[in-house]
């Protein structure tokens, strides 16, 4: 008996230590080729887990032999000059996203609300996907971490652009320049000798400039130096002479209201009222469209640059720097375009006085007008009633003396009444390319 017991006791131990070897080395047996490959692609690039614990079942899941990875620094995927891409996911788990944007949340849930458009705002971005697999009593569990980063740049900055509008000109036009492109807070600047020039804004990153071709500015060639920053450009306008005509003005000098216009005080008062506004130009731009006629009906009495005379004095020559409009007193003298008015008061020579600045210091006068219908300050639209033609201060009969200027420098009122004048030639040559581009 006792012989039989020790044989079922060795028997039972065969049976344990066996059981036991074959478990051990079932167990033994799993390792991390069990784990399984997952992985994220991202704009091209598989990601890695960055860090990961699993579980395998060993023998039905009676046992379970666990595996981990402890946490790597996240994957650093560049930067991308256009951002938008694909991300795909890991199949069969339970997976959530976190997209950041310059530490800012914009985007937390799972891959069927993912669109790839999250990405294509420029930042610095961090990429979290955590996919997981639940415990289930037989089956193998566990998650996989996948952190990545990245940068989609801002779109390149596009090159700033100069563009010269018409560069053969007669005496009295107008040389203009767009720019475009142009970074914020950058204000572009004008040299040139051929007067004042003053950039306005014309759009997001775009300034129009018009500089003057004087009446009285010699034929030639001339350039027109622009600094925008650290970028520069240089062109070369071409100047023409224009055939003035001469005049003979006839007035009578004994007349109380002629001495009272010629005299010294009015001079005097014209310098301190005038020649100040040829040095200011206001920063933004008024006008729209060619300039209209600022009174209709009559006749021109003189010319812009008219070589004028006094009762046949032909050794005291002088330019007249506006055009004389002939019509009838109280005739209703408008706005020829948008603007501001800086001065409207009497003086002794030039009368009841209107001066509107339209932007950049392109400005318009009125002399001799019967009624001032504008105050200092004013803003005016084009065909806006501004005052009535009259005979003030130093005039011989009813007219409208209407003058441009930029700065100190008369241009030719008439040719600011066509389309082709050089003003508006910048704008033409854009609007010529939209043209082609449409054709």
């Amino acid at each position: 008996m006792k012989k039989l017991v020790i044989t079922l006791v060795c028997l039972v131990l065969v049976i344990v230590v066996g059981g036991a070897a074959v478990v051990w080395f079932t167990y033994d047996s799993v390792d991390e080729s069990s784990v399984p490959t997952v992985q994220v692609e991202a704009a091209g690039q598989t990601l890695q887990p960055n860090a990961w614990e699993w579980s395998q079942p060993v023998l039905g899941g009676m046992l379970y032999k666990h595996f981990a990875n402890d946490s790597t620094e996240a994957a650093q995927l560049g930067e991308y000059e256009t951002g938008g891409f694909a991300v795909t996911f890991p199949q069969g788990y339970d997976t959530t996203i976190t997209l950041r944007r310059d530490d800012a949340v914009v985007f937390d849930g799972r891959p069927a609300e993912w669109q790839d458009a999250l990405t294509a705002e420029p930042g610095a971005y961090s990429l979290q996907v955590l996919s997981h697999r639940a415990e289930e009593k037989g089956r193998p569990y566990g998650e996989f971490m996948f952190e990545a980063l990245f940068t989609v740049l801002p779109p390149p900055k596009p090159e700033p652009v100069f563009t010269a509008g018409k560069t053969e000109l007669e005496q009295g036009d107008i040389f203009v320049m767009r720019l475009e492109n142009i970074p914020e807070g950058v204000r572009p600047v004008t040299t040139t000798e051929l007067g004042m020039g003053s950039f306005t804004p014309a759009g997001e990153g775009a300034w129009f400039a018009a500089v003057p071709v004087g009446n009285h500015r010699q034929p030639g060639a001339y350039t027109v130096d622009v600094t925008a920053g650290e970028d520069s450009w240089q062109a070369t306008v071409t100047v023409s002479a224009y055939a003035y005509p001469e005049q003979n003005l006839v007035i009578d000098t004994s007349s109380e209201q002629i001495t009272e216009a010629n005299s010294a005080a009015a001079y005097q008062q014209y310098r301190e009222k005038i020649p100040p506004l040829w040095e200011t130009a206001d920063g933004e731009r008024y006008w729209e469209g060619a300039f209209i006629r600022p009174a209709e009906g009559g006749w021109i009495s003189t010319e812009f640059g008219t070589i004028r005379y006094t009762n046949g004095d032909y050794s005291n020559s002088r330019s007249h720097y506006g055009m004389d409009i002939a019509v009838a007193e109280g005739t209703p003298v408008v706005a020829p375009n948008n603007g501001r008015v800086v001065l409207a008061e009497y003086l002794l020579n030039t009368g009841n006085t209107i001066v509107i600045e339209h932007g950049g210091g392109l400005k318009s006068y009125y002399y001799h007008l019967s009624a001032l219908d504008v105050e200092l300050g004013d803003m005016v639209e084009k065909g806006q009633l501004i005052g009535a033609v009259g005979s003030t201060g130093y005039s011989t009969g009813a007219h409208l003396h209407y003058e441009m200027r930029i700065g100190d420098q008369a241009v030719s009122p008439s040719m600011l009444f066509e389309d082709s004048a050089g003003l508006y030639s910048v704008e033409a040559l854009a609007g010529d390319e939209a043209g082609d581009e449409a054709a």
